[in-house]
């Protein structure tokens, strides 16, 4: 059983170095950027595998491509899964995005993320970061999950810029500086996605364009992805949870839980899935929404749900035994759910194939300050 920890996540072995305007350098001679070692002893292992990749370069656990779509446009693409990603949760980087607006869109994964400030936030997936500093000042980021799908797009404030169709009025006056120049900026938004950056920073995380349209193709998805976050921050951010700290023990307990519901026979209460994985009541609560998108209830509504599918696509289940197996006394509110969820009765379920459930639905609260 994993035990609870409320204290905050361990201190990073090792620290490394990522600075965009070295690695655009690097991108634009056709090299291999690697991040420097700032504090800690090298692990030989880690060191051989978190280079960023370069023109589609693959890397042992999955796809990471740095691209310089022109002298102030570069594009990062990750989909990567590994227990190594992040030196065995014992490594984090210090990102220097200096002279950049750095826009990070999140589709898998959670880190822990500290600023200058001395701030920090639990960020998970569908969720989005907007930063533009001037200063000499990175934030450090350290990896949590073993999964790893986001886009980040880094845009200098020069001429194209200035051209995007967003007005002064749309934007934070510290956008308007750094728009304008000016050297003493440090800004930060976090907010989760919007449905058409999800769309957006899919179609670049797994582009479906291919040969000499490429790179057309993915600095239009770029400038789309700019241009949504863009208007996007010149609104208030959102309200978040309460602050939360999720350590890695925390996330493996997290998913402990997620495994126990996929699996349960019975109908565990939110104290008793706590006791069984070893974490605190309310960490359970707030970090099982960040990590998978829904509450634990929710989670066990859409679980039950696909269960009653399943059985009623088999055409040997009544509609009352499958609205039982999901947990609904009554059938009427068993076909509510159902078709909310799936868009259509279970009176009209057909065999297997015949239709699909819908997609999942985004993160309801992937931030937590």
């Amino acid at each position: 059983m994993l035990r609870s920890s409320d204290a905050p996540p361990a201190v990073p072995a090792r620290t490394y170095a990522l600075s965009l305007t070295e690695m655009q350098a690097a991108a634009a001679r056709g090299g291999h950027p690697q991040p420097r070692l700032l504090h800690g002893c090298e692990s030989e292992q880690f060191s051989e595998s978190i280079g960023l990749g370069s023109n589609g370069a693959l890397v042992p656990w999955g796809s990471q491509e740095l691209i310089t779509l022109s002298d102030d446009l570069m594009l990062v693409r990750s989909d990567v899964t590994s227990t190594e990603l992040c030196g065995g949760r014992d490594a984090a980087f210090e990102i220097d995005t200096r002279g950049w607006l750095y826009l990070h869109f999140r589709l898998d994964g959670i880190s822990i993320d500290c600023f200058p400030d001395g701030s920090s936030r639990t960020v998970g997936g569908g969720s989005f970061l907007v930063g533009a500093s001037s200063r000499p000042t990175s934030f450090t980021r350290q990896v949590l999950s073993d999964a790893w799908q986001a886009v980040t797009v880094a845009f200098r404030p020069s001429d194209s810029f200035q051209s995007l169709p967003v007005t002064d009025s749309m934007l934070p006056s510290e956008l308007r500086r750094f728009r304008a120049g000016d050297p003493d900026i440090d800004f930060l938004y976090a907010s989760p996605f919007t449905a058409d950056m999800r769309s957006a920073a899919g179609a670049l995380v797994r582009p479906m364009v291919s040969g000499g349209m490429r790179p057309f193709y993915l600095k239009a998805k770029a400038v789309e992805l700019v241009c949504l976050a863009v208007e996007q921050v010149g609104r208030p951010a959102p309200q978040t949870d309460a602050p939360l700290q999720l350590s890695y023990r925390d996330v493996r307990a997290l998913e402990e839980a997620k495994r126990l519901v996929d699996n349960a026979t019975e109908n565990y209460s939110l104290e008793q899935l706590a006791r069984r994985v070893g974490i605190n009541r309310r960490k359970l609560a707030l970090g099982f929404k960040i990590l998978f998108g829904e509450t634990v209830g929710e989670y066990r509504r859409d679980v039950r749900l696909e269960l009653a599918r399943r059985l009623l696509e088999d055409r040997t289940t009544s509609v009352t035994y499958a609205a039982t197996v999901a947990g609904y006394s009554d059938v009427g509110s068993f076909g509510k759910a159902f078709k909310a969820k799936f868009g259509w009765l279970p009176s009209q379920s057909r065999p297997a194939g015949s239709r699909h459930a819908r997609s999942p639905k985004s993160n309801a609260s992937p931030i937590s300050e």
